[in-house]
């Protein structure tokens, strides 16, 4: 067993010179050294920088994790220029310092461990980004098409996302956000295309319209864009197509599907997150992005069975289930920039964000589960074999929504003379 000089009973050869550590050794000091040595240099001493930079000098330095790869990330050229700032008085201690930032994966990651640090106050950062990537880009088109286009992110898109999700006390999905952001990117290339042709919105006409929609692939949010200006006054009355019905998701028997069930219960080479969530969803129909947005009170693993609330009524899981599910949450955490426990049932890498519903449905996928089918089925079973009221309670959908999964799986017999004739 490898161990250090003075637990051996041997002088120390190679030690921090300042606390004589052996451990995280980087030259003459030790990583927990430098990393103090950093902050000071970044922050300043302790007792002199704000309240805000203490925190995270707390948070950082009690980090289960390498210390030398803290030192690293605090060498990163926005991470230094910020703190720094912030530590001058030449940046407000707040996020607008961050909002000068280009908004990148980076700066999210900064952003967010700044919020887990509680050195800033918590918002959805997702939808925040967003909000600056239409300013951002806004701010390149011509100046009467930019107005454009933040009004209606201002008036039609973000009231929307606010119903969705701010109102609901939950940020945009990371799947949410790519998709707005390409509907976006298809509003605006459709702006620079009028532009080029000195054409203001005003003066858009329905053979303008047909012959743009007719020449590219990604039609349906320029349509929306078009709806929306038409509705405001910004255009005269055109006509767009109205999307059609998607069509009817095929399904997987239910031999499939208690055959991939069997694969998660017995997969022990599968990663316990994979297995927990993929079994929510082939077992009790939920959506993986919601599954991975669980936080930990909606398990109860005290009793003899453990139970999970998807809805308002908890369910009790199966002994083999809830097995897994305990395994889990006595797991150790995934997150190496922070001490204590997450509150997600499915913690992400990024501080404070749980797992992406992509990385579960790539891992499902690659053990031959499709998830959206196999989540069609269960729907249509639980739907055909139990009263929607039951449905809607249990797995935390709507009313109106199990009632109309419930006719269009055939559960109701209401109009079986009907069918007959």
């Amino acid at each position: 067993m490898i161990t250090c000089a003075i637990c051996a009973g041997h002088p120390p050869r190679f030690a921090c010179r300042t606390c004589g550590s052996e451990e995280f050794l980087t030259g003459t000091h030790c990583g927990r050294c430098r990393l103090q040595a950093r902050l000071d240099e970044l922050i300043g001493p302790k007792g002199s920088a704000p309240i805000e930079l203490t925190r995270l000098r707390v948070y950082l330095a009690n980090a289960p994790m390498d210390p030398r790869s803290v030192v690293r990330w605090l060498r990163r050229p926005h991470v230094t220029e910020t703190l720094r700032g912030m530590a001058t008085g030449a940046l407000p201690v707040d996020h607008s310092s961050l909002d000068q930032l280009q908004q990148r994966p980076a700066t999210r990651y900064f952003r967010r461990l700044l919020i887990e640090a509680q050195m800033l106050p918590n918002i959805h950062v997702l939808q925040h980004e967003l909000t600056l990537h239409v300013a951002a880009v806004a701010a390149t088109l011509e100046r009467p098409t930019g107005n454009k286009l933040r009004r209606f992110y201002r008036w039609d898109v973000l009231p929307k996302l606010h119903r969705r999700y701010r109102d609901r006390d939950r940020d945009l999905s990371n799947e949410a956000f790519i998709g707005q952001r390409g509907k976006l990117a298809a509003v605006v290339r459709f702006l620079t295309w009028m532009d080029a042709r000195g054409l203001a919105v005003s003066d858009l006409d329905q053979r303008t319209l047909d012959h743009y929609i007719a020449r590219v692939k990604t039609r349906e949010p320029v349509e929306h864009f078009v709806r929306w200006a038409t509705k405001t006054r910004l255009t005269g009355d055109l006509a767009t197509n109205v999307r059609a019905a998607r069509n009817t998701m095929s399904n997987v028997t239910e031999e499939e599907l208690w055959r991939d069930i069997d694969l998660l219960l017995n997969g022990e080479d599968v990663e316990l997150e994979v297995r927990v969530a993929g079994l929510f969803m082939l077992l009790y129909a939920q959506i993986l992005g919601r599954a991975v947005s669980m936080t930990r009170d909606r398990v109860d693993a005290t009793g003899a069975q453990v139970t999970v609330r998807f809805g308002v009524t908890p369910v009790v899981l199966d002994d083999r289930v809830g097995d897994i599910v305990r395994r889990h949450l006595s797991a150790a955490p995934r997150r190496g920039y922070a001490a204590g426990e997450s509150s997600w049932l499915f913690e992400g890498l990024s501080p404070g964000a749980h797992m992406t519903a992509a990385y579960i449905r790539l891992r499902l996928t690659e053990l031959g589960i499709r998830p959206r089918v196999s989540r069609e089925t269960r729907m249509n079973l639980l739907s055909m074999r139990m009263p929607s009221a039951v449905v809607a309670d249990v797995i935390g959908i709507g009313n109106h929504t199990a009632d109309r999964r419930k006719s269009k799986a055939g559960g109701i017999w209401s109009n079986y003379p009907a069918v007959r004739r």
